[in-house]
């Protein structure tokens, strides 16, 4: 099948096997910032891992930057840029003091907070059903969380307030990939990161080690070559096909945690994670079943654009 927005022939193992080889070079990302001391900047972090980022695919589309660079909606790219920034800023701060498991389940609520956005930004009145699937979604939090039991730690916060701007960047991009390639969100992306996190980290700085700085180098070239291979799957493959193949960051994560740094994770993690990832094919399911018509299909203007 061709696409009416692209011109290309869908091929959905392609887009598939891409969607799991991000989840691996997400789960390295993560290793490595996870392997960062504690105390190390995050805005730091992100300032090498945007500005190395935007660096690289400067170099990679190369003559064609400045007409990639060329927009109508440079505001809204600025107001992206900034939620990404914050987003990404608090998953770095999340990943360098949670276990792995705990931070990628917290992190699974994006879903649920971007649908509960496309209701309330696009008017869409939800059912009772979605609202349901949407609170058993969020009680799959609180079994991460474990509230209860009195060990909930403020960190636990960072991955749902940065799920929520994630969620918040997603719906600009609903706006801009109407009329904007993803190659131009993900260049302003990177380069509108680069410029929010470049007078927090020289305000913060820590002094850089080689091993440090190999470590920064390894997260910039991953997060790059993910962002680009996650252009290539959208291009390809229709998003209702690879929304499936996104949750094997879960698994993964807790294998990376247990593998590399000894951590083990909790049943109330492993329930949570999956009380999330069910509510949320529940929901996804209810929401095709209101917007199922013959002709019109809700999904396909975003088959290029860059979620999250």
């Amino acid at each position: 099948m061709i696409s009416p927005q692209t011109g290309k022939h869908h091929i959905p193992l392609y887009g598939a096997t891409l969607i799991v080889g991000i989840a691996v070079i997400s789960s390295l990302t993560n290793s490595l910032t996870h392997s960062l001391p504690v105390d190390f900047p995050a805005s730091q972090v992100l300032f090498f891992k945007a500005g190395i980022g935007f660096a690289f695919v400067s170099l990679w589309f190369g003559g064609n930057l400045r007409r990639l660079l060329t927009t109508k909606h440079l505001r809204w790219h600025f107001l992206k840029g900034a939620t990404g920034a914050a987003g990404n800023g608090l998953w770095i701060a999340a990943v360098q003091v949670l276990p792995l498991a705990d931070s990628s389940a917290l992190s699974l609520t994006s879903a649920l907070i971007t649908t509960v956005g496309a209701y309330y930004f696009f008017n869409e009145v939800p059912k009772k059903s979605i609202i349901g699937s949407i609170a058993v979604g969020f009680l799959g939090v609180l079994f991460i969380l474990k509230p209860s039991m009195g060990i909930f730690q403020f960190y636990s916060v960072y991955p749902l307030l940065s799920a929520l701007a994630f969620s918040v960047s997603s719906l600009i991009v609903k706006k801009v990939s109407l009329t904007d390639p993803s190659e131009t969100t993900l260049c302003y992306l990177l380069l509108f990161m680069a410029l929010f996190s470049v007078i927090p980290a020289l305000y913060f700085w820590h002094p850089i080690t080689l091993s440090m700085a190999l470590k920064l180098m390894g997260i910039a070239a991953l997060y790059a070559v993910g962002q680009l291979a996650l252009i290539e799957a959208y291009t390809y493959t229709q998003a209702a096909f690879l929304a499936p193949f996104k949750f094997s960051r879960f698994p993964l994560a807790i294998a990376s945690g247990w593998l590399f740094f000894g951590e083990r994770f909790s049943w109330s993690t492993l329930l949570g994670g999956a009380i999330i990832i069910a509510s949320y094919f529940y929901l996804l399911r209810q929401k095709n079943n209101i917007n199922a018509v013959p002709v019109c299909h809700y999904e396909e203007p975003l088959k290029k654009s860059i979620p999250g």
